[in-house]
């Protein structure tokens, strides 16, 4: 078993604070976010983990148990030299993925147990919500993904300690407006 990085613990206290004060949990891990720097270079596999969902009143609730019982994402790869990725989820949602994105050509076995789907490139540049800060942009506005629902997924990722990160997930609604959804954590 790997030993837990000094940043871990620190983590995982914002991300329990949730159960009893959310927005305090969220302004914790947006703290966190704000201690981390661009990461060098991601290459290969990194194991990922959701760590606390923002949608609106009821649908976090709904979303945060839905996830708690049956989360496939599994985390992400890298290409450092092509300057992208994809992502990795668990096989048996392969059929909920093909439901809602009938169209989509972009998925990828990756062994007996997982597969990988909707690329993404990556580049540093300002973060959304911190622009005062450099952090790895994840951007999934490629052709090949879905135009209604993954192309307008931004993620952001910095570097809290060794092979350890802490991502925030936004998406821009169909009205224009941007918003943070997520924060997830992820380990080369």
């Amino acid at each position: 078993m790997r030993p837990a990085n000094s940043m871990e613990p620190r983590l995982h206290a914002a991300r329990s604070l949730a159960k009893v004060d959310h927005a305090a949990a969220w302004a914790a891990l947006d703290a966190l976010f704000r201690t981390g720097t661009p990461p060098g270079a991601l290459n290969g596999r990194c194991s990922g983990e959701l760590l606390l969902l923002d949608l609106a009143p009821g649908l976090t609730q709904l979303f945060t148990a839905l996830a708690a019982a049956w989360l496939p994402w599994r985390g992400k790869t890298f290409d450092a030299a092509g300057a992208g990725g994809d992502n990795i989820f668990t096989s048996d949602s392969r059929w909920v993925a093909e439901l809602f994105n009938p169209l989509y050509r972009g998925f990828v076995e990756d062994g007996p147990f997982t597969y990988r789907a909707f690329k993404f490139r990556t580049y540093l540049a300002p973060g959304r919500a911190d622009p005062d800060r450099a952090v790895l942009k994840i951007d999934y506005d490629l052709p090949e993904n879905p135009a209604l629902t993954i192309r307008r997924v931004l993620d952001e990722l910095v570097q809290l300690d060794d092979d350890f990160y802490l991502g925030k997930a936004h998406v821009q609604w169909w009205w224009g407006r941007w918003q943070c959804l997520a924060f997830f954590a992820l380990r080369a």
